[in-house]
C-alpha cells in the first residue's frame, strides 16, 4: 500500500510530461534522422462516483483489501442510515470470490440501522482492472435481510462510522 501510492503518483507525473516531440518552427533539426512522435498512451481511468468523498477505513488483515467509504452518500431513510462502500483488490488472484466473479473493485450501496446494530446489502456493483462494470445488482428485503453487526469485523467499522456521522448531523 505503501508503495502503491508513490508509484501511481510518479506514474501521473510521468504521463503529464510527456512530449508530442514536435520540433518549433525555425528550430534546427537533423533531416538525416527521423522524427520521431511521442504520444501519451491513453488512460485508464479509476472507477469514479460523481460527488463523492472516499473516506479510507483500512484494509483487510491480509492487506489485500482497501475499504473506502464515501461520505457524502452517508444519509437517512426513517429509522435507517444509507451509504456507499467501495472495495479495492489489490491483488484479485489472492481472494476467493465465493458466489460472484472474479473483479477488481466494488461499490456497495448499505442499509443501517443503527439502534437494531444490523446492516443489509442493497445493491452491488463491480468493476473489473479496467473500471468496466462486470455486474450490477439490486437487492430487495426478501433476498438479503439485515444481519447483526459483527464486533471487530469491517462491517463493525463500517457502521461505527456511518451511525457516527449520521448523529453529527
Amino acid at each position: 500500500m505503501k508503495l502503491a501510492i508513490p508509484l501511481l503518483a510518479a506514474l501521473l507525473a510521468l504521463t503529464g510530461c510527456a512530449s508530442t516531440g514536435t520540433m518549433p518552427a525555425g528550430a534546427n533539426s537533423n533531416k538525416s534522422q527521423p522524427q520521431v512522435v511521442i504520444r501519451p498512451q491513453p488512460q485508464t481511468r479509476p472507477s469514479t462516483t460523481a460527488n463523492a468523498e472516499w473516506v479510507i477505513l483500512g484494509v483487510s488483515p491480509n492487506g489485500n483489501i482497501l475499504h473506502e467509504i464515501d461520505k457524502l452518500s452517508i444519509r437517512h431513510k426513517g429509522n435507517l442510515v444509507l451509504f456507499r462502500d467501495r472495495k479495492t483488490i489489490f491483488n484479485p488472484k489472492k481472494e476467493n470470490f465465493l458466489s460472484t466473479p472474479p473483479h477488481k473493485q466494488s461499490i456497495n450501496s448499505w442499509e443501517v440501522d443503527c439502534v437494531a446494530s444490523t446492516f443489509r446489502l442493497a445493491a452491488m456493483q463491480l468493476l473489473d482492472e479496467n473500471g468496466r462494470e462486470i455486474l450490477s445488482r439490486t437487492y430487495n428485503d426478501s433476498e438479503i435481510r439485515p444481519m447483526p453487526v459483527v464486533r471487530q469485523s469491517a462491517s463493525f467499522q463500517q457502521v461505527d462510522y456511518v451511525c457516527k456521522q449520521a448523529l453529527a448531523t
